[in-house]
């Protein structure tokens, strides 16, 4: 959106707002508006997925989510001389002295970098999106925390929001969500809250609580909140002097990236995997979409399979390959080799050949693998008459179906495509085999 347009329509909302008696919300806007306020002079440097804000020298981690770079760790920033609404108006959490656990705790005033008067006065039109945060990063309106809650409900499963963008520490255990995913890297640790009677913060554990850009009336503005018992980010309002933490955001255009992001993260993702003992192998199992996946290739010696360069320690890492008749014979019984219907709604489920790739494995130039669901899709290659290919670029694995003019079908795995494809090739090729039972 062009810049000065996007200016005009925030300023005459909120000017009417201020003259109406409300303030500017989410409501009057229908796009994210990371870009508006934002001087693309002052561009943000990433680096090893890493930020430094400038102004302390403090580091902070950062991940992309649907083009959009988040903070993965709370503000610290607190000089007061520097920026003199902060004065007063920040804090520590109680369990957390010196911030370095769960960032700093604001008051809404402070996070829009405005006078204290405001916590009892609409504020009307705010002087920057960028508020506290550094130079080229900005507050998060509420259409922006939207446009993050979107994509991951399009993205996790149905598994909600919550459970997705929760760290996998500092939560306390309930019985009425599942356990924290951390799913997207954005790391929203239980860092508590501030009430404003002076002194009570509320536990960690339970709460975390972040500000967005807008007001809602005099006395309280938006936020957004996590709880302990609730599987979805939700919007709320509170009042500006409470205590939340605060998330900056930068826009894609407006960012350099060198080296990578951290994807550490993805490792530490909780797969509830059991075990399947068959010929001497233990093979990890992982319920998928309502099916039951072995999550390794699997490796039972028969004839008409070979191991990769027909070196067994391939087989220890990728399995062995198969032809499709030998494929059709190996898997245990009460098990049986995936079906065009047990592909698809692997598919429709993962929505993406990354999320079902294993994370290493791969070669660079393929995109990351995320292994979101722990199907952890390794690249094995394949062989055709004696010839071995593909090892670290693609996946395939033997479906059960019909054979035409001596083809039978297998789902395609590879680095450079998003979706995974179903291909015809002929039954003596050999790839790996994936069981599964209902």
């Amino acid at each position: 959106m062009n810049k000065l347009l996007h200016y005009r329509r925030f300023v005459l909302f909120a000017v009417a707002s201020s003259l109406f008696g409300f303030a500017a919300c989410s409501d009057g806007f229908d796009e994210i508006n990371v870009v508006g306020g934002l001087d693309t002079k002052k561009r943000v440097e990433i680096v090893d997925g890493k930020m430094v804000d400038p102004r302390d020298g403090k580091e902070y981690s950062v991940a992309e989510i649907n083009g959009v770079f988040w903070m993965t760790e709370n503000l610290r920033y607190a000089d007061s001389s520097s920026m003199k609404n902060l004065k007063g108006n920040s804090w520590c959490h109680e369990d957390d002295k010196d911030c370095s656990k769960f960032g700093r705790l604001y008051s809404w005033t402070a996070a829009v970098n405005q006078d204290s008067k405001y916590i009892s006065t609409v504020v009307g039109t705010t002087s920057s999106f960028q508020g506290i945060c550094p130079d080229g990063w900005v507050l998060p309106s509420s259409n922006d925390w939207k446009y993050l809650v979107n994509y991951v409900d399009q993205n996790n499963g149905g598994e909600g929001s919550g459970t997705s963008l929760k760290s996998t520490e500092t939560w306390n255990k309930t019985d009425e969500v599942k356990a924290p995913t951390n799913r997207f890297g954005f790391n929203a640790k239980a860092s508590g809250r501030r009430n404003n009677d002076g002194e009570t913060f509320l536990s960690t554990g339970r709460v975390a609580a972040f500000w967005s850009l807008y007001e809602k009336d005099a006395t309280t503005a938006y936020g957004w909140q996590l709880r302990d018992e609730v599987d979805a980010l939700q919007e709320g309002f509170f009042y500006k002097d409470h205590g939340l933490s605060v998330r900056c955001i930068a826009n894609s255009l407006n960012v350099s990236v060198k080296g990578d992001l951290d994807s550490s993260y993805l490792d530490r993702i909780p797969h509830d995997y059991g075990s399947w003992k068959y010929e001497g192998e233990t093979y990890r199992t992982i319920k998928i979409a309502g099916l039951e996946w072995m999550a390794d290739n699997l490796n039972y010696e028969v004839k008409g399979s070979h191991c990769f360069k027909d070196d067994k320690e391939y087989c220890k890492e990728y399995g062995r390959l198969y032809t499709y008749e030998a494929a059709k014979t190996v898997c245990p019984k009460g098990w049986h080799l995936p079906t065009v219907s047990d592909f698809t709604s692997l598919i429709t489920y993962a929505k993406s050949s990354s999320a079902l790739r294993s994370t290493t494995g791969w070669n660079d130039k393929a995109s990351k693998g995320l292994n979101f669901w722990g199907f952890d899709a390794k690249p094995a290659g394949g062989r055709d008459s004696g010839d071995y290919f593909d090892l670290k670029s693609s996946a395939y694995f033997w479906m059960d179906g019909v054979i035409l003019n001596g083809n039978a079908s297998a789902l395609v795995i590879r680095y450079n495509e998003t979706i995974p494809n179903t291909m015809s090739y002929g039954t003596s090729n050999e790839f790996s085999v994936r069981c599964v039972r209902d």
